[in-house]
């Protein structure tokens, strides 16, 4: 299939929502086709000249603004994953692609491997975003991928995103959230400490 493309210094994730800002005129067809056509786009990340070729098809959730310039202020959320083959010549003023859908690996998921991940991560969001965000709640988990739920508030860089959304098995997945998490839990952990002594004058209570 073919897919018009906006690349981007991010990574969005299946079912993920971001914020958009839409100025270039370019960018601005795009979304307008797609507002109009009902269509997804594509959203690759691109680092120094660099676009990563796996990428997550992505729809205009919400219009937030329309300004008389054109311009949008738009919620996106990711879909499913695709892999781009080659750009394309065509007349449109965006990039478009050649693109195939992927698909994990028909391997059933470690129920183990999600609880690991949703204890340390429910801990960061008590930690980080207390009741701003909602705890992960294995019990009610449908269809889609944990990881993929998980990994935007975990504080994973960009190249840590991507090897995410380029992997093909939710158990791998799981097991690098897991050791990630690992990692940062006891530094935000001693860091919220350290910001308990501050506020308490030096004492540690």
């Amino acid at each position: 299939m073919t897919l018009g493309l906006f690349p981007l210094n991010l990574v969005l994730f299946p079912h993920a929502q971001v914020p958009l800002h839409i100025y270039e005129p370019r960018y601005k067809a795009l979304i307008g086709e797609c507002l109009e056509g009902g269509k997804v786009f594509g959203i690759n990340l691109v680092e120094n000249g660099h676009l990563h070729p796996v990428g997550c098809f992505a729809r205009v959730a919400q219009v937030i603004d329309k300004f008389p310039d054109g311009r949008l202020n738009v919620i996106v959320e990711g879909q499913g994953r695709f892999r781009l083959l080659n750009v394309i010549d065509n007349e449109y003023p965006y990039v478009v692609g050649d693109v195939e859908l992927l698909e994990d690996e028909e391997i059933p998921v470690d129920p183990a491997l999600i609880s690991q991940c949703a204890d340390l991560y429910n801990t960061i969001i008590d930690l980080v975003y207390g009741n701003s965000q909602q705890h992960i709640d294995i019990e009610h988990l449908d269809d889609r991928s944990p990881a993929f739920l998980m990994a935007p508030k975990c504080g994973l860089n960009s190249d840590q995103k991507q090897k995410l959304i380029e992997t093909m098995s939710e158990n791998t997945r799981l097991e690098q959230l897991r050791d990630h998490l690992s990692d940062i839990v006891p530094a935000i952990k001693e860091a919220e400490t350290v910001q308990r002594i501050i506020r308490s004058d030096g004492y540690k209570i």
